[in-house]
């Protein structure tokens, strides 16, 4: 099936339900913080591998963690293990790059430089929840995602030490339930774990969610525009 091409400084996207079985809808547009916001709302994530054409995905079904059934954090998941919620934000995403950017691999896990200063930006405007872990002073793990209204749409999650990233996700699901959002978009391979027990909801319900949870945020500033 054929994919749109997106055009540079149009944001516009086409509608979710045009996107092939793999789930992938169109290719190309320009990346700034307006533009991942608007995809969000959207219902559509961004997965690509470095210095190739940007793709935008919408799966179905689509991968979520309903933060009112996830399970209860047990110490067990990570003994000796503490955590902080945007303590550290800068931190982590270079411990991000740090476990996700092998020259040798180039694998769409690559966190670049043009997406830490967007991912910046929107901390910067009070739209990121990060989740850190640490043990024994030391950072070695974490989660993150961008939070609109009552979703969550998470970007990465990533250790050094097993079970750091199980630790942070329910962490982040406990945290993000006092905060009344009620699901998190675990969308990307960066956003899973395997450990945890997830659900699925078709494509139509999401889009509905996204309506509904999502709604519109003032456009970027012009310094936004990285």
């Amino acid at each position: 099936m054929p994919y749109f091409e997106l055009k540079k400084g149009d944001l516009n996207f086409p509608p979710a339900h045009f996107a092939d079985l793999d789930g992938l809808l169109a290719v190309g547009g320009d990346m700034t913080p307006e533009r991942l916001i608007h995809a969000y709302q959207s219902g559509l994530y961004y997965w690509h591998h470095p210095m190739k054409h940007i793709k935008w995905w919408s799966p179905d079904p689509r991968i979520v963690l309903e933060t009112e059934t996830a399970p209860s954090v047990d110490p067990r998941v990570f003994p000796g293990g503490t955590t902080t919620v945007n303590t550290d934000f800068e931190g982590l995403l270079r411990f991000c790059q740090h476990y996700n950017n092998e020259k040798e691999a180039m694998s769409p896990a690559w966190l670049s430089e043009r997406m830490f200063r967007i991912f910046m930006s929107l901390k910067n405007r009070g739209l990121v929840h990060a989740q850190e872990v640490w043990r024994e002073g030391e950072l070695v793990g974490g989660f993150f995602g961008i939070c609109l209204g009552g979703l969550c749409f998470g970007e990465y999650a990533v250790e050094s030490n097993p079970g750091a990233a199980s630790f942070a996700i329910l962490q982040a699901a406990s945290e993000l339930r006092k905060r009344g959002v009620r699901l998190m978009d675990m969308h990307k391979e960066t956003a899973r774990d395997d450990q945890i027990e997830y659900q699925e909801i078709s494509r139509v319900a999401f889009m509905d969610l996204c309506r509904v949870a999502a709604p519109e945020y003032q456009t970027a500033s012009k310094s936004d525009l990285l």
